[in-house]
C-alpha cells in the first residue's frame, strides 16, 4: 500500500486518538463506499445513513473519554477527597468504574500503595499510604543447661542463688531446656520536621508461668517512643551501658553489670561525630530491708546522665546515677558511677576486642538483674533511719575470632557489697563468676554456642557456695 493511500493516511492520523481504531474502521467503510461505482436505491441510502450515524456516536464517545481523562488529571491525591473549602480531607477517593460511572475505592488500595517498597532504615518496609517504615524483628533462643553442681536457678546463672557448701542440695545435678529468652519486637519510624519519630516495643517470655510444663508468660522489655533527641517510655537506664556487654551463652551475662530497664524521660544529644551525652529522670525503685523496711518509700525520681566518646580504636563511656532512699522519718541521697567501654585489640584478628565495666557507689544494687527485689540497697533500722549498701563491682571480657565463622569470649566478673549494720546474717555479700565459650555462625542469622561457667557466692555470716554449669544455646534471628 502506498503512503498516499487515503485509508493509510487516516489510520495514521487516528491511531493514537481516543476511539481511533473504531473511527478508522468506519471511515474506511465510507471511503470504500465513495470509491465504489455509484449505486442508487433505498437499500444503499439506508446503509449510508447508518454509517453516518455510527460516525457521530464514535465522535461523541471520543469527546467523553477526553473529558474524563482531563478530570482524572485534576482530581485530588488518592486516599483523600476535597472538603468544602477546597483543601484535602481524609476519606475515600472517587475513581471511575466501568462504563464511566463513579465508583468508591477504599483508602490505601491504590496502585502505587499496593507495592511493598524498602523502608527508610535497615530491614524495614514502607507502610502503604504513609511515610512510616516498619520492621518486625527478634529471635528464637533455645537454651540447654547441665549443672555439675546445683546452681540454684536454672534459667540463667546467678551466683547469689548458689546453695551454700554443705547444704542438702548443693551437689544436685540438673538438666534444663527452655526458650524463655526468645524475643519479638516491632520498630516503627517516620521522618518529621522535628527529627525522626520512632516507636519501639519488645517482649520476651520471662514474665512467669509454670516453668516445669514450659508455660511461659510474655513480659514487656522495652516500650518507648523517640522524637529527635527526646526519649519517653521504658528503655535501658542511662546508667547502663548495654553496648559494652560481652557475648555470653548464659543469658544473664556478667552478674556485676548493671542491666536495668526503667520507665522515664531522657534527652540524648550528639556533640560532633565523636561525642554524645544524655540526661534523664527515671522511675525510682529503692529496695530496702531491715526491721522497718515497710516504711521505705519513693518520692523522688532517679537522675541519670552519661557522656561517651567513639573513636576508631573503640568507645568509652562514663555514667552517673543519683537516687534517694527514704523512709517516713529519714532520707539519704546517694548513687554511683560506672566507667565502661569497648576497645579493639587487632593484633591477632581485626575483630578482636575487650569490653569492661567498673562501678562504685551506694544504694543501687537493684540495677543488677541478679540482685533485683532482694532488698540489698540499704537497711531501715528500728528508728526509721536509712543506711545504704556500699557497692564495688566490675567485669572484663576478651573476644577472639578464630576464623570468619568461629569466635570465643573469656569473661570474669566480681561484686563486693558492704552491707549496713542490721542486715541479716544470710544476706548476700558478693562473689565471682568465670566463663569461656565457643560460638559458631554457619550461616547469617544462625548462631550456636557452648559455654563453661563457674561461680562462687558469699553471705554475711562468712559461708560460701560454688557451682559449675555447662550451657548451650541455639539462636535464630529474624
Amino acid at each position: 500500500m502506498s503512503s498516499t493511500d487515503p485509508t493509510h493516511c487516516l489510520e495514521t492520523s487516528t491511531r493514537n486518538r481516543p476511539g481511533g481504531v473504531l473511527r478508522a474502521a468506519v471511515a474506511a467503510a465510507l471511503l470504500g463506499a465513495q470509491a465504489a461505482p455509484a449505486r442508487t436505491g433505498p437499500e444503499f441510502d439506508a446503509l449510508r445513513a447508518q454509517l453516518e450515524a455510527l460516525t457521530e456516536v464514535v465522535a461523541q464517545q471520543a469527546q467523553e473519554i477526553e473529558r474524563l481523562k482531563q478530570g482524572a488529571a485534576s482530581s485530588p491525591t488518592p486516599g483523600a477527597s476535597p472538603s468544602s473549602d477546597g483543601s484535602v480531607a481524609d476519606g475515600d477517593a472517587q475513581v471511575i468504574g466501568p462504563q464511566g460511572r463513579p465508583a468508591r475505592q477504599p483508602l490505601g488500595r491504590f496502585p502505587d500503595d499496593a507495592i511493598v517498597t524498602a523502608g527508610n532504615f535497615d530491614g524495614a518496609i514502607r507502610i502503604p499510604g504513609t511515610g512510616a517504615s516498619v520492621r518486625l524483628g527478634g529471635f528464637i533462643r533455645a537454651e540447654g543447661n547441665y549443672d555439675l553442681d546445683n546452681a540454684g536457678f536454672q534459667d540463667s546463672f546467678n551466683p547469689r542463688r548458689i546453695p551454700l557448701d554443705g547444704s542438702v542440695d548443693d551437689d544436685t545435678q540438673q538438666v534444663r531446656f527452655h526458650v524463655r529468652n526468645t524475643r519479638v519486637n516491632l520498630d516503627v519510624r517516620n521522618d518529621t520536621p522535628l527529627g525522626e519519630f520512632r516507636t519501639f516495643v519488645e517482649f520476651d517470655f520471662f514474665g512467669g508461668g509454670n516453668e516445669f510444663i514450659s508455660n511461659y508468660e510474655a513480659r514487656i522489655r522495652h516500650a518507648a517512643a523517640q522524637l529527635g533527641s527526646l526519649y519517653v517510655g521504658q528503655w535501658w537506664s542511662q546508667f547502663v551501658d548495654i553496648r559494652s556487654s560481652p557475648e555470653t551463652v548464659d543469658f544473664g551475662g556478667p552478674f556485676s553489670q548493671p542491666a536495668a530497664r526503667n520507665p522515664g524521660v531522657r534527652w540524648n544529644q550528639s556533640a560532633g561525630e565523636q561525642w554524645r551525652f544524655g540526661v534523664g529522670i527515671e522511675n525510682p525503685a529503692g529496695d530496702l530491708t531491715g526491721p522497718e523496711a515497710l516504711l521505705a518509700s519513693d518520692s523522688v525520681p532517679n537522675v541519670t546522665s552519661f557522656v561517651e566518646t567513639t573513636r576508631p580504636w573503640g568507645r568509652l563511656r562514663l555514667s552517673a546515677l543519683g537516687l534517694q532512699l527514704e523512709s517516713t522519718t529519714d532520707e539519704i541521697f546517694t548513687g554511683g558511677i560506672q566507667f565502661s567501654g569497648r576497645v579493639y585489640v587487632p593484633w591477632l584478628d581485626p575483630r578482636d576486642n575487650i569490653v569492661f565495666g567498673a562501678q562504685a557507689g551506694e544504694g543501687f544494687t537493684h540495677f543488677y538483674s541478679t540482685l533485683a527485689t532482694v532488698g540489698l540497697d540499704g537497711v531501715v533500722s528500728e528508728d526509721g533511719s536509712v543506711e545504704a549498701t556500699g557497692i564495688l563491682g566490675g567485669f572484663f571480657a576478651y573476644q577472639h575470632w578464630w576464623s570468619e565463622r568461629w569466635r570465643s569470649t573469656f569473661e570474669v566478673s566480681a561484686l563486693d557489697l558492704d552491707l549496713p549494720q542490721g542486715a541479716d546474717s544470710s544476706a548476700y555479700t558478693g562473689g565471682e563468676r568465670f566463663s569461656a565459650n565457643l560460638y559458631w555462625t554457619p550461616v547469617d542469622n544462625a548462631n550456636f554456642g557452648i559455654e563453661m561457667i563457674y561461680g562462687r557466692n558469699g553471705v554475711l555470716s562468712g559461708e560460701n557456695g560454688s557451682a559449675s554449669r555447662l550451657a548451650a544455646v541455639a539462636r535464630f534471628d529474624f
